[in-house]
């Protein structure tokens, strides 16, 4: 399973030396405050995890699936490697994120209580992201799976918007967080990635499932 895993990381090596560059551009641009850290954190774990799409995609070009199957190791392999690759993406970049608080907080002497919360939650949303798209990029292919990455991204915000203007979302329970101490805070802010997990892995038991009945 290592070896698919490294597979992954080969076939998207191009791709993630172009984040890399990226995310050092914009450490930068949050040292010298001309973008909020918050926004890039965001930008950046949404944006790695549309990454699977694309192996999915270079594996269908190659025929990797076919091929694969042939092999002994099987489909659960094949689906568990994918999700480790996710896996690994996200504590890569939730890891990279904590070294620039830790420099913005050491160069800058920034409050690295909010910058952590607003790490946890774009690694939450970063774990959702895929939780949803890879069983369907195992039932209906990458290519017809990919516009539904939209609807991922877009219609509950759209949503939340509507209610918010509808005044039926109460967001005064944020006025709330003031009274939490930091502990608590950060504390309540690391369930968020851990039900992102949790999600995460139903949803591998679901490509699972899929992933079995399917010809190749």
């Amino acid at each position: 399973m290592t070896g698919l895993i490294w597979k992954d990381f080969l076939i998207m090596r191009k791709t993630l030396k172009s984040y890399l560059l990226i995310m050092a551009l914009y450490a930068v641009l949050a040292y010298l405050d001309i973008l909020n850290y918050g926004f890039i954190i965001t930008f950046i774990q949404v944006a790695l995890m549309v990454l699977p799409i694309s192996a999915f995609a270079y594996d269908e070009q190659a025929k990797w699936d076919r091929y694969a199957m042939s092999l002994p190791m099987g489909c659960r392999a094949m689906v568990g490697a994918r999700y480790l690759f996710v896996l690994t993406l996200s504590l890569l970049t939730t890891a990279l994120g904590l070294a620039s608080i830790a420099l913005l907080t050491l160069f800058r002497a920034e409050d690295p209580v909010e910058m952590v919360v607003t790490l946890m939650v774009s690694a939450a949303i970063g774990l959702l992201i895929p939780s949803f798209l890879l069983p369907l990029c195992y039932k209906l292919g990458p290519e017809r799976a990919r516009p539904f990455l939209y609807a991922i991204i877009f219609i509950p915000t759209i949503v939340l918007v509507l209610l918010f203007k509808a005044n039926i979302l109460d967001l005064s329970i944020l006025e709330n967080l003031d009274v939490l101490t930091t502990a608590q805070l950060i504390g309540y802010a690391l369930l968020l990635p851990l039900g992102g997990l949790a999600l995460l892995a139903l949803s591998c038991l679901v490509s699972f499932h899929i992933a079995a009945g399917k010809e190749y």
